[in-house]
């Protein structure tokens, strides 16, 4: 049977999230993707990873060498973008958005935690949005929602995902 309820992909995925073999070799090798995709950026406005999503904490540092570096803040419903260097937070555009997910499809749409905040951010921003996930995070084509929007491209240890 084809499950295409967000809420439940949403509690499938996080599950096998957690549970991903090979952690590290894999969140080393969608660094090595992600930064030479991202290597000209100047700004880079990044997600700051829970435990059980890829781990930002090195694509951050090392991305710092070369751009500004932003993460998320949340007020009310609204995302703005934190300077990590000065702590102030703005709402400009960014060369480059890395998105956390937790699940995606073949049509670069993503599952998120279901708040909307990335989704609402995309569509008036104009950077480009990067997706990073384990392989194993890949699953069937879903209802989309018309408020979401789908990512520029999807990085997995193994992949580089775009569409023509």
């Amino acid at each position: 049977m084809e499950i295409t309820d967000k809420a439940e992909l949403r509690k499938i995925y996080k599950e096998i999230r957690k549970h991903i073999r090979d952690r590290e070799r894999k969140e080393k090798a969608i660094e090595v993707r992600l930064l030479r995709i991202i290597g000209t950026a100047k700004k880079v406005f990044c997600y700051e990873s829970l435990p059980s999503e890829v781990s930002t904490v090195g694509i951050i540092a090392r991305a710092s060498e070369f751009a500004k570096i932003y993460v998320p803040e949340v007020d009310g419903a609204n995302m703005f973008l934190r300077s990590l260097v000065s702590g102030e937070t703005d709402n400009i555009d960014c060369d480059v958005t890395i998105v956390p997910l937790i699940a995606f499809d073949e049509t670069l749409f993503r599952i998120g935690f279901g708040g909307g905040y990335y989704d609402r951010f995309l569509a008036t921003h104009t950077s480009r949005s990067i997706g990073i996930a384990f392989d194993e995070q890949q699953c069937d084509i879903f209802e989309h929602d018309a408020y979401d929007v789908p990512l520029d491209t999807i990085v997995t240890p193994t992949r580089i995902l775009r569409i023509t």
